[in-house]
C-alpha cells in the first residue's frame, strides 16, 4: 500500500499538486535525515543536505522512470549529495612556499591522481549497479538499489520497507546470483586501470606514461582470460597514450574482431580508421561500421552516427570518394541515425533535421530534399514534445529554432539564386548579434553578412551588398586573419570561406559602381568602405560595454597562491587594482588552439600595468609543464596546480576554461577556451572592466 501511495501522490505532483510533495517530504524527510547524518557525521549540514536532497527529487521528478522506485531513487540523490560535500570540506588551496623546486619535481604519481582514482572508480560503480538493477524484478530491484547506491545496512533498509531483515538478506542473495555480481567485479577493476591510465598519460611525460602503462597491460592480458570487457579496457588503455591507435597491436585488433555485434568489435572498426593515413582505408572501415551494423544493433548508437559524420567529412575534403547518388545516400542515413539518437538522449528533433539540411547545402546536394526536411522540422516543432525537449532539456528556445528554419530556408534559395526570396527572409530572421557577445564575431556571423551581401549584389542592390560585405570582411577576427592571409584569393583549389568570398564581392561591387577606373582606385574604395565600417564597429562597442557591465556574476573571488616551476610564488589577492584573465587548462589541452587566442591579448595589453594573464595547470606533473613551457614559451606565468583546486573552487567543469576578475578582486565571468571569440571581444570584456 506504501508504493502504492508514492505512486499517487508523484502522479499527483506531477500535476502540478505541490502539496503531494509535501506529502512525499514528511514521510521520507527523517530517514534522508539520518542517511545523511550517518555519513557526514553533522547533524545541522545534514539537516540542510536533506532540503537540497528534496529540492532536487522535486526538480528531477519527471525524470524517474519508475515512480515505484521513488524511496530508493532519493536515497541515492543524498548518498551523492554526501560525496559532493564531504570533497569540499577538503583542504582549501594551500601555500606551496615552503616546498622547494625539487620536491615540487618529486611529487609521486600517486599524490596527484588517488583521488581522481577514487571518484571515478565510485561513479563508475554507480554506472554499473544502476544498469544491472534494469534487469531484476521490482522487489529486489529496490532492495539493491539502498543497499548499493543508498548505502544501506540490511537492518536498516528492512525497517524503512517494513520487511523482516532475513527476507532482505534474501533478496540481496536472490539479486546477487541472479547478476553473478563477482563477475561484475571484475569489471569495476578493470575500469579502475582505464581510469588510472588516463591519469598517467595526461600526468606523464610520453616515455614515462610509456614505462608505466604497457608493462600493466601486459600483466593484465596474462593473468585475465580474454573477454570482451578486458579486450576493450586494455583496447582504452594503448588508445590513452600519445598516439592513440598507432600504439595498439595488430593483434589485439584481430581478437576484437572475433567479436561481431559488439561494442569491442565496433571499437576495432573503428581504431583501425583512426590510424589509417589513407582516406580509401578510412572509408573502407568507416563504411564497415554501417554496413555491419544497424540502427537498432549498434552497441553505441552516437559511435554508429559518428561513422556517417565521418563519410561525409572524408567526402568533403575529397570529392571523388562520392558521387550524388552516395551523398545522398549517406545524408539520408545520418539523419535516420541521428533522429535515433536525438530520441534516445531526449535530444529535440529538430537537431537533426537542420544537421541534414546543412550536409547538403555544403555539398548542394539535392536542395529539393533539403526544403523537404525543414518542412518536418517546423511540423515537428509545433508538437508538445518537441517543444519539451528543446527547452528543458536543451535550454533552446522555440522562437529562436524557427528563426534558425527560416534562415536556412533562406540559405538553400541564395543557392538556388533565389535573390529576393533569400534576402527577405535572411533580413526578417537576421539574430541580433549585438545582443551575444559570443555570436558578434564568430564564423557563423561572418556567413550570414555574406550571405546578406550575396542577396543584396544579386537583387542590383549594390550599396546594400557593400555594407554587408564589409561587416563579413573588416570584422576583427584574429583567428580568420590567419588564414585570409596564409591562402591565395586567386586560389582555385582552396574551399571559398565567406571571408574571403565576401572580399571577392566588394571587388566585383567596385567593377559595378566605379566601371573604368584604375587599380589605385579599388584600393580607396575599399578604405573608404573599411572606414564606414569602423564607424559601425564603435557603435557596436559602446552598446557591448554597456552590456558586460550589467551582466557581471560580480562574486567574490576566491583567493589562491601557487608557485611556478621556477618557484615563484603568485597570490590572487595581491593583485587587487588589476584585472586578471586566468587562463585554466591550458598546458593540458594543448597550446596550439589556446596560446594564439591568449597571445592577441597579451600584446594588446603587455604595456597596461592594470591587466595581468595567468595560466593555470590541471594537475600535470612538473615535467609534463616543463616540456609545454620548452615547446609554447608564453610570456605570461604558469602556475603548477597539481590538486586542481582553482578548477573545483571556481566549478569548472571543462578545459581550457577562462575566467575574468575584476579590479575589486570580483569574479566576473567564465567562458569555456573553445568558445573562444577570437581575441578582439576578449579585449572588449578586460577594457570593458578596465572602464567600470
Amino acid at each position: 500500500m506504501e508504493r502504492e501511495d508514492d505512486v499517487q501522490l508523484i502522479r499527483k505532483v506531477l500535476s502540478g499538486d505541490s502539496e503531494a510533495f509535501n506529502t512525499l517530504v514528511r514521510k521520507y524527510q527523517k530517514s534522508v535525515h539520518a542517511l545523511v547524518w550517518r555519513k557526514i557525521g553533522d547533524f545541522h549540514y545534514a539537516e540542510e543536505i536533506t532540503q537540497d536532497t528534496f529540492l532536487q527529487a522535486y526538480e528531477k521528478l519527471s525524470t524517474l522512470r519508475d515512480p515505484n522506485q521513488f524511496a530508493g531513487w532519493v536515497y541515492v540523490i543524498a548518498n551523492r549529495l554526501c560525496i559532493a560535500w564531504m570533497r569540499k570540506q577538503r583542504p582549501a588551496l594551500q601555500s606551496l612556499n615552503d616546498a622547494s623546486v625539487k620536491e615540487i619535481d618529486n611529487l609521486t604519481y600517486e599524490r596527484y591522481v588517488s583521488e581522481q582514482r577514487e571518484s571515478e572508480a565510485t561513479e563508475r560503480r554507480y554506472e554499473i549497479v544502476e544498469k544491472l538493477l534494469e534487469k531484476l524484478p521490482e522487489g529486489e530491484r529496490t532492495v539493491m538499489t539502498l543497499y548499493y547506491l543508498g548505502e544501506m545496512p540490511a537492518k536498516e533498509i528492512g525497517e524503512f520497507l517494513d520487511v523482516p531483515v532475513n527476507t532482505i538478506r534474501s533478496r540481496l542473495h536472490r539479486a546477487r546470483k541472479r547478476l553473478q555480481v563477482d563477475q561484475e567485479g571484475l569489471i569495476v577493476d578493470l575500469e579502475s586501470y582505464h581510469s588510472r591510465w588516463r591519469r598517467i598519460a595526461e600526468t606523464f611525460s610520453e616515455e614515462d606514461a610509456r614505462k608505466k602503462v604497457l608493462p600493466e597491460i601486459e600483466t593484465l592480458l596474462r593473468k585475465h582470460p580474454e573477454t570482451q570487457e578486458l579486450l576493450n579496457t586494455v583496447y582504452w588503455g594503448y588508445m590513452e597514450l600519445p598516439g592513440r591507435a598507432k600504439n595498439v597491436p595488430d593483434s589485439l585488433f584481430g581478437k576484437m574482431l572475433q567479436h561481431p555485434k559488439t561494442e569491442v568489435y565496433l571499437a576495432a572498426l573503428f581504431g583501425l580508421a583512426e590510424r589509417s593515413e589513407d582516406a580509401h582505408q578510412k572509408w573502407h572501415y568507416n563504411q564497415r561500421v554501417i554496413d555491419e551494423f544497424t540502427v537498432s544493433n549498434a552497441p553505441i548508437l552516437s559511435w554508429y552516427w559518428s561513422a556517417y559524420k565521418e563519410l561525409l567529412r572524408l567526402a568533403e575534403a575529397d570529392r571523388s570518394l562520392a558521387n550524388d547518388d552516395k551523398l545522398n545516400e549517406l545524408i539520408d542515413g545520418c539523419l535516420k541515425t541521428h533522429l535515433s539518437y536525438c530520441q534516445e538522449t531526449q535530444q529535440w528533433f529538430g537537431w537533426a533535421y537542420t544537421a541534414a539540411v546543412k550536409y547538403r547545402l555544403k555539398f548542394n546536394n539535392r536542395l529539393d530534399k533539403a526544403l523537404e526536411t525543414l518542412e518536418r522540422a517546423e511540423i515537428r516543432l509545433g508538437e508538445e514534445e518537441e517543444q519539451k525537449w528543446l527547452v528543458e532539456n536543451n535550454n533552446g528556445s522555440v522562437e529562436d529554432e524557427h528563426k534558425n528554419i527560416s534562415r536556412l530556408r533562406c540559405e538553400i534559395y541564395l543557392q538556388q539564386e533565389r535573390w529576393r526570396e533569400s534576402h527577405a527572409g535572411l533580413v526578417a530572421n537576421a539574430p541580433d548579434y549585438l545582443e551575444s557577445l559570443w555570436a558578434r564575431f564568430n564564423e557563423d556571423s561572418i556567413n550570414y553578412f555574406y550571405m546578406l551581401g550575396r542577396s543584396a549584389e544579386g537583387m542590383g542592390d549594390y550599396e546594400k551588398a557593400r555594407r554587408y560585405y564589409a561587416d563579413a570582411y573588416f570584422a576583427p577576427m584574429p583567428r580568420l586573419e590567419k588564414v585570409r592571409h596564409y591562402y591565395d584569393f586567386a586560389d582555385p583549389h582552396f574551399v571559398p570561406m565567406p571571408r574571403v568570398e565576401s572580399r571577392k564581392g566588394l571587388e566585383r561591387l567596385y567593377r559595378q559602381i566605379k566601371r573604368g577606373e584604375t587599380t589605385d582606385a579599388l584600393e580607396t574604395f575599399l578604405k573608404d568602405t573599411e572606414a564606414e565600417y569602423r564607424i559601425r564597429e564603435d557603435a557596436d562597442l559602446k552598446k557591448i560595454r554597456q552590456k558586460l557591465i550589467g551582466n557581471g556574476l560580480n562574486k567574490k573571488a576566491t583567493d589562491f597562491r601557487l608557485k611556478t616551476l621556477k618557484g615563484e610564488t603568485y597570490t590572487l589577492s595581491v593583485m587587487s587594482g588589476k584585472v586578471v584573465l586566468l587562463d585554466v587548462g591550458v598546458s593540458l589541452y594543448g597550446g596550439d588552439i589556446v596560446i594564439p587566442e591568449v597571445e592577441g591579448v597579451y600584446e594588446r595589453f603587455s604595456n597596461v600595468d592594470d591587466v595581468v594573464i595567468w595560466s593555470i595547470t590541471d594537475g600535470e606533473a612538473p615535467q609534463k609543464v616543463r616540456e609545454f613551457l620548452e615547446q609554447y614559451q608564453p610570456p605570461w606565468p604558469v602556475l603548477l596546480d597539481p590538486h586542481r583546486q582553482v578548477k573545483k573552487t571556481y566549478q569548472i567543469e571543462r578545459i581550457p576554461s577562462f575566467i575574468l576578475i575584476d579590479k575589486d578582486g570580483n569574479w566576473q565571468y567564465s567562458f569555456i577556451g573553445l568558445d573562444l571569440i577570437g581575441g578582439q571581444p576578449l579585449i572588449w570584456m578586460i577594457e570593458a572592466l578596465l572602464s567600470d
